[in-house]
């Protein structure tokens, strides 16, 4: 059995903010990230196995908080994040109030919205 598969079965909630974590991030955030950065929300005692399951899924890559470069995105996606901001204030990474320490701690790498050019 996969192991997303065996996830959803296990842990179905869990999976249902991945996805939907996924789905208002965009693209540029992949499925075990996302999985990690929600683990650390809900469960941070899991911190171990995070580390773990991010070691074995990402080895090598510079852990912390990244951001992406706001002119290299499409105008449809500049603009679906530019009202997301002006609605929320907070990207969808920061709304999980998931500290940069613990990020580089777990060995996570994440990227998050790069600043918009001229504000929301």
């Amino acid at each position: 059995m996969k192991l997303r598969t065996r996830r959803w079965l296990l842990a179905p909630i869990r999976q249902w903010h991945t996805h939907n974590l996924m789905r208002r991030h965009g693209p540029s955030l992949d499925y075990p990230t996302a999985w990690a950065l929600i683990t650390l929300r809900h469960s941070p005692d899991e911190f171990a196995f995070v580390r773990q399951a991010i070691h074995e899924a990402a080895p090598g890559t510079e852990p912390g908080l990244h951001h992406d470069n706001w002119s290299s995105l499409s105008p449809r996606e500049r603009m679906r994040r530019t009202r997301w901001l002006t609605r929320h204030r907070k990207t969808p990474i920061e709304q999980l109030n998931v500290s940069e320490i613990q990020l580089q701690r777990a060995g996570l790498r994440v990227v998050d919205w790069g600043a918009p050019e001229d504000g929301p």
